[in-house]
């Protein structure tokens, strides 16, 4: 078998060291995302999944790519590093807190996610976080990891709004906790992708939402963590969309409810006041009129008494 057959030729000699060969097996999956570009052989890096009726439901690993025309690449697997551990970082980062352990909604989530049943995992994950939220902080590492999984399950049951909110939220936590190149956090990042894919683009996210947060509206109290979660998720999907000012009044709403709900200090706060920081700052740069005041409102709600100072 020539260099070629063996999927060395044409990917560059980094990228070779980097990859093993690989032979597509089987069906039922797909590539998302598209990152780290090679400048010497034009490979990138994408994340295959096991799919059902194209929904994404496990990953596979990462491959490098190379297109050689209409639907067809030549791929070689990537070999993934261990993740090491940062100074202060827990010994077991997904590890589960002892006062847990003995939870039941967990072990069974665990049971059911292990086999492959995501749609029976979710509704015990869920139990599963409102028992950890109980009595842990909502960074804490084994509060993120059941968060990241109900992300996941509401993904893979095609509650594709939900799961942006929650994926968005949890996020820039995972960030922060074990840091953006951690193998939670880019499942996080990749979970949103993939998500956003199946929609179909900002305008659709927005809409889907804005169905969402007025279903949550009806059903939900005001201050109620996962109507705020949604209602935040939409001001993200009207700023991608180019509405400045409904983006502002979305994410100014989500920032009042959770300081009034959870308090200024807690962990979601911090993330609600991020996105509307960032919104803010779009809006400056842009500079369009219509949009000023709508900033100057939200700087101010930013600045307000009692609020952490962020800025």
């Amino acid at each position: 078998m020539n260099e070629e057959r063996r999927g060395v030729y044409p990917f560059c000699g980094s990228c070779t060291e980097s990859s093993v060969a690989w032979r597509v097996t089987g069906s039922g999956s797909r590539f998302y995302g598209h990152s780290d570009i090679c400048e010497n052989c034009g490979s990138s890096v994408r994340t295959l999944y096991r799919t059902f009726l194209w929904i994404p439901l496990a990953k596979a690993g990462r491959f490098r790519i190379i297109p050689t025309g209409g639907r067809t690449y030549v791929a070689r697997k990537v070999i993934d590093r261990p993740v090491i551990a940062v100074a202060g970082e827990p010994a077991s980062a997904i590890a589960d807190h002892p006062e847990l352990e003995r939870d039941p909604s967990y072990r069974q989530a665990v049971s059911y996610w292990d086999a492959k049943e995501p749609g029976q995992a979710l509704p015990f994950y869920q139990s599963a976080l409102t028992q950890r939220e109980s009595v842990l902080p909502a960074d804490d590492p084994a509060t993120l990891l059941v968060r990241l999984r109900v992300a996941q399950g509401l993904l893979a049951t095609g509650n594709y709004g939900r799961a942006i909110a929650w994926f968005e939220l949890v996020t820039p936590q995972l960030t922060q906790v074990f840091g953006a190149q951690h193998e939670l956090t880019r499942a996080a990042t990749e979970g949103a992708t993939g998500a956003r894919l199946m929609i179909g683009g900002p305008r659709s996210e927005a809409s889907l939402l804005t169905d969402i947060v007025a279903a949550d509206t009806s059903d939900l109290r005001s201050h109620d963590p996962q109507l705020i979660r949604d209602r935040a998720a939409l001001g993200r999907a009207l700023l991608a969309g180019g509405e400045i000012a409904q983006s502002l009044e979305a994410l100014s709403a989500s920032v009042v409810e959770a300081t009034a709900a959870l308090g200024a200090d807690h962990p979601d706060t911090a993330v609600y006041r991020a996105a509307l920081r960032e919104v803010c700052e779009v809006g400056t740069a842009r500079g369009r009129k219509r949009d000023l005041a709508a900033v100057e409102a939200a700087r101010q709600l930013l600045v307000t008494e009692g609020a952490p100072t962020d800025r």
